[in-house]
């Protein structure tokens, strides 16, 4: 409804017939309520505060954003909105009218999320401070999928390293391998207690060699993608597989498994081998965060074109600034892990076209969620190659 529209009703008010103006009235209503329908439509949050802090606009997406009232407008943006950040960018706004902002954070209220805001100054057209106004946009999601990108080419420079490395190594290995055994012919012509000391010494030698070189082996098996053997198959009973190699051994450390399962067939295509070691990685890393027993619980559910399972613990939990780490190789949080088993599962759920996701709290245990696409498309982190 632009500015003509009301300067001509005010000029001809005074000439029109109880008809006529009600004929304009509701012309006006209906315009409004266009507004309001595109401005509940969009899916940025929308927020208008006035000069003296009092919210004059706020549309759904704003409303959902900041959890609160959709009949907030009248009320001090400080009354309702809780998150500290944004009440701050807020009270900036209105003490300096002319600075425009745009800027990405955390917002800790409802939930933690990354927001994208811009901020704006309202002005009439006689160019009197009028309020300020927030555009806000989820921006979540994009960030996980860039920090997933940047991990995955992480992972491919670490694999092509470990490849060129694993090469330059293998030779060297061999040749100490050959050595050590050649030192263990001329130790039997000895006496007895020179060839016991040097046996020995041999012996963690060879010992110490062979672990080099699973190290280099598994640290290759766990970034290089594997052909991928795609079949329709039941994600619940392939879970019900995995569950009866390992409920024994949970039940001697006091450890229930609990299912949770969504009625009906939970049927996609997928590498039957790659899924049970991802389901078999989540299951003994939740069982290694409760060291004093509990219930794992293993949901399964469709969710529109996804096959989604969520594996949660009752464990200590994982502090937020090591989630983002917790796929890289050999990063782990406990003393005596190795940090190649939840990199197993990435690689396994990436090859699928799928994602991984975390949530966890200290104190109240974490739940990995997989996504798996039911007709996955074949996603390779790296070309595959030759093992020395």
């Amino acid at each position: 409804m632009g500015k003509r529209f009301t300067e001509r009703l005010i000029e001809r008010i005074e000439r029109l017939d109880h008809r006529e103006l009600g004929g304009y009235l509701l012309g006006m209503a209906r315009e409004k309520g266009l507004l309001e329908n595109i401005l509940n439509s969009m899916q940025e949050g929308l927020l208008v505060v006035r000069p003296e802090g009092t919210i004059s606009l706020l549309n759904h997406s704003a409303a959902r954003f900041l959890d609160i009232p959709t009949d907030s407008t009248g009320r001090a943006f400080s009354a309702v909105i809780e998150d500290p950040g944004l009440r701050a960018i807020i009270e900036q706004g209105l003490e300096v009218p002319g600075q425009a902002l745009v800027r990405e954070f955390i917002m800790v209220h409802p939930q933690p999320r990354w927001v994208r805001l811009s901020r704006t100054g309202l002005r009439d057209g006689e160019g009197k401070f009028r309020g300020v106004l927030l555009l806000l946009s989820d921006i979540t999601r994009q960030r996980k999928a860039e920090a997933e990108t940047s991990l995955t080419e992480r992972l491919n420079f670490l694999g092509h390293l470990t490849a060129g490395v694993a090469h330059e190594i293998g030779n060297p290995v061999s040749s100490l391998f050959i050595q050590a055994q050649l030192l263990e012919r001329q130790t039997r012509e000895l006496g007895p207690p020179h060839r016991e000391k040097l046996s020995r010494t041999i012996s963690i030698i060879r010992e110490e060699l062979r672990r080099l070189d699973g190290i280099v082996r598994q640290f290759l098996k766990a970034l290089r993608p594997e052909t991928l053997r795609l079949r329709e198959d039941d994600l619940a009973g392939l879970v019900e597989e995995v569950a009866a190699l390992v409920e024994e051994e949970l039940r001697r450390k006091n450890i229930a498994l609990v299912r949770e399962y969504a009625r009906g067939e939970i049927r996609g295509r997928m590498d039957k081998d790659l899924i049970k070691q991802a389901v078999l990685n989540l299951i003994k890393n939740a069982a290694q965060a409760m060291e004093r027993g509990g219930e794992i619980t293993i949901r399964l559910e469709r969710e529109d074109a996804y096959l989604k399972l969520a594996v949660s613990d009752q464990g200590a939990g994982i502090p937020g600034e090591k989630i983002n780490r917790l796929f890289e190789p050999f990063f782990t949080t406990r003393e005596t892990g190795s940090g190649m088993g939840l990199l197993v599962v990435y690689k396994a759920i990436r090859q699928h076209g799928g994602y991984v996701e975390v949530s966890s709290s200290p104190g109240e245990g974490s739940t990995f969620t997989i996504w798996l696409p039911r007709r996955p498309r074949k996603i390779k982190l790296l070309p595959a190659g030759e093992e020395s």
